[in-house]
């Protein structure tokens, strides 16, 4: 293995740099999230309740085949070219490539056959195939770009996020301005397909760039390695859109509308712990392979981020909730602001299963996932159908935020025999929930416009936990400007 790759994931420096690869990615999934709510205020306001329901349904639909089609690969080959020889990952990544172009094609047409036999609009039905052929375009580069997490070079990878959330802004926009109806705004997905399929070649070097290959020893060991974490990946994608698909046939296209901008809202908050974990995966492979100390340890202090980064975010939303919805989508959506009050309580739990699912890949138990996200899957669809019916897009949100709950200590249930006890410190607890207690105080506060509340409690929850240590010390050393500014990410 070259030096600089196997300095960048065993070195003492390695958990500052999946810290700062972190702060790259979030600081460009923000930067991205900002265009995003540009792009959704304009979409909402353009569509209304009932046609950006419709919007969303189709995205989900489109997000659970990709899953199925990605076979657990993209997880699976972080963890092998993290342990792979420099002259073999060309090789390894071809070979991705390769499994891609001959499965993807059958996900997108079942999923395009399930929408015509749901008697989705033709606009939907149609949509689910424009935006399929996007995200396929999207899923060939990310095979390539693969080695850039490994090389833990994420400010690259932070460009591409920002740069499909810069092209649907712009896409949105020229539709909204020719006067488009539903169906061309799943073609942006196209667009961004090719953008990003163009960019890559730069990104990793044209000779980096590999034809499909179909060897089928290597691609029959990686189908052994993938296929456990693909069935795991595949419930878990189900899991997460299990709730929108139920309510567009089961509740009213008002309610699956509210759920669903509430949904988009959310998604756009839990890419980032996703973010986090993906960052952090090739360091965990390492320790995994080499210092279970070194493993526990840095899951400890990765659980501890999450905490924090929950607690942050559930605060905020209490008063930002609705004003936020407001302003993306117009008065109309005025009750989806509860709905995602409510949704925010599951950051909590993405964030710590999201990195005890990586650290059982990194340890290659990724088997142990399938049971775990079978029964999460079961939990929230008895979830759904019990609270939606009574409750509309709020019994959506409820039905999420337990499926959440639920699916983090089963997936805490599977690590803790191989990896020991993991899970957040006391102390450490006590002290987040005091500076949340302090932060509380500004939310109650009468007559203080809600943002203005809001981010005022976002300020005290950071500054008392400044104060008494509920910010864990790596996270403040790594974040240091100096060392950001001096460091490669």
């Amino acid at each position: 293995m070259s030096g600089a790759t196997e300095d960048a994931l065993t070195s003492a420096e390695a958990g500052g740099k999946v810290i700062r690869g972190s702060v790259w990615r979030a600081g460009g999934n923000t930067a991205g999230n900002v265009v995003a709510v540009l792009a959704a205020a304009l979409v909402l306001h353009y569509l209304g309740v009932a046609e950006s329901g419709r919007y969303v349904t189709v995205l989900s639909l489109v997000a659970i085949a990709m899953s199925i089609a990605d076979l657990g690969l993209n997880i699976t080959g972080t963890r092998e070219l993290s342990l792979q020889e420099p002259q073999g990952r060309s090789k390894l990544i071809a070979n991705f490539l390769g499994l891609r172009l001959a499965i993807t094609p059958v996900a997108l047409a079942a999923v395009v056959a399930f929408a015509a036999l749901a008697d989705y609009p033709t606009s939907m039905v149609i949509g689910t195939a424009l935006a399929g052929v996007g995200l396929f375009m999207v899923s060939l580069a990310d095979a390539v770009l693969l080695r850039l997490t490994v090389e833990l070079r994420n400010a690259a990878l932070a460009f591409v996020d920002l740069l499909k959330q810069g092209i649907t802004l712009a896409g949105v926009a020229v539709l909204i301005w020719v006067g488009a109806h539903l169906t061309p705004f799943f073609a942006i997905q196209v667009v961004i397909g090719v953008a990003v399929l163009a960019i890559t070649p730069l990104l990793v070097g044209r000779h980096k760039f590999p034809a499909p290959r179909f060897d089928r020893p290597i691609q029959r060991s990686l189908l052994t390695s993938s296929l456990p974490l693909a069935a795991a990946i595949v419930l878990g994608q189900l899991y997460f859109r299990l709730v929108i698909v139920l309510m567009s046939l089961i509740s009213s296209a008002e309610q699956t509308g509210y759920f669903g901008s509430s949904l988009r809202a959310m998604e756009t908050l839990a890419s980032v712990p996703l973010l986090v974990a993906g960052v952090a995966l090739p360091v965990l492979a390492a320790a995994a392979r080499d210092d279970r100390a070194r493993l526990r340890y840095a899951i400890e202090r990765l659980d501890e981020g999450a905490v924090v980064a929950g607690a942050l975010v559930i605060l905020v939303a209490w008063r930002a909730a609705e004003p936020v919805m407001v302003i993306i989508g117009g008065s109309a959506f005025r009750p989806a602001g509860a709905v995602l009050r409510i949704q925010v309580g599951a950051l909590l739990f993405i964030g710590l299963y999201q990195i005890w699912t990586v650290s059982l890949v990194a340890l290659g138990m990724q088997r142990r996932l399938i049971l775990t996200n079978a029964l999460g899957l079961l939990g929230v669809a008895v979830f759904a159908v019990a609270l939606v019916p009574p409750l509309g897009a709020k019994g959506g949100a409820v039905a999420g935020v337990l499926g959440d709950a639920l699916l983090a200590t089963l997936i805490y249930w599977r690590l803790r025999p191989i990896a020991g006890k993991v899970m957040v410190r006391a102390g450490f607890l006590l002290r987040v929930l005091v500076a949340a207690a302090v932060a509380a105080g500004a939310l109650l506060i009468p007559g203080l416009p809600d943002l203005v509340a809001a981010a005022l409690a976002g300020a005290l929850f950071l500054g008392v936990g400044q104060l008494i240590g509920a910010l864990p010390s790596e996270l403040r050393d790594a974040l240091d400007p100096r060392r950001i500014l001096s460091r490669q990410p």
